[in-house]
């Protein structure tokens, strides 16, 4: 049984806000947070700081997220 998680705060020079996205018994074989839960956690971050009149510091895409944990274990 695995679950997928990650975890992070923006922006990263102040932050405002602190997400964690945890996926439960996540499908299709990948397992990684880097490759489950952090394109959610972008999105939600994305919308979070728009929502709040608020610009991000950096542009992450979802996949040099996903490739630097993978290639980190």
């Amino acid at each position: 049984k695995y679950r997928a998680w990650f975890t992070g705060m923006a922006p990263i020079d102040h932050p405002r806000i602190i997400v964690a996205v945890m996926i439960d018994e996540p499908s299709n074989g990948v397992y990684y947070g880097g490759a489950v839960a952090a394109p959610v956690f972008s999105e939600v971050v994305q919308q979070t700081l728009r929502m709040m009149g608020t610009q991000p510091d950096m542009a992450v895409k979802p996949q040099i997220v996903a490739d630097a944990v993978e290639e980190s274990l």
